[in-house]
């Protein structure tokens, strides 16, 4: 049933949401203060890692880095800096 969908995605589009998610989530949990600010930070998570891929600043490296096009630490690095910028300026 989704499999003609998920094939005109690239796959990138469906893992950098997952990955600023997670990193939106972690950081809600070690610097949040309000339960209103989750969402703020799940959609700065998202959009942050999905606009890091975009971009492609790294290009993909070896496994243990990358999850096939994606660079993990870069598009981790690059979430937790948006993240902790709109922290700074009060989000």
């Amino acid at each position: 049933m989704l499999d003609p969908s998920l094939a005109v995605l690239p796959p990138w589009l469906l893992i950098t949401p997952l990955i600023g998610v997670i990193h939106g989530s972690l950081f809600f949990l070690i610097v949040g203060r309000r339960p209103s600010s989750l969402p703020v930070y799940l959609a700065l998570g998202i959009a942050a890692a999905s606009l890091a891929q975009a971009v492609q600043l790294v290009p993909p490296g070896p496994p243990p880095f990358s999850l096939g096009e994606v660079h993990l630490v870069a598009i981790s690095v690059a979430t937790w800096a948006v993240m902790v910028a709109s922290r700074i300026l009060g989000l």
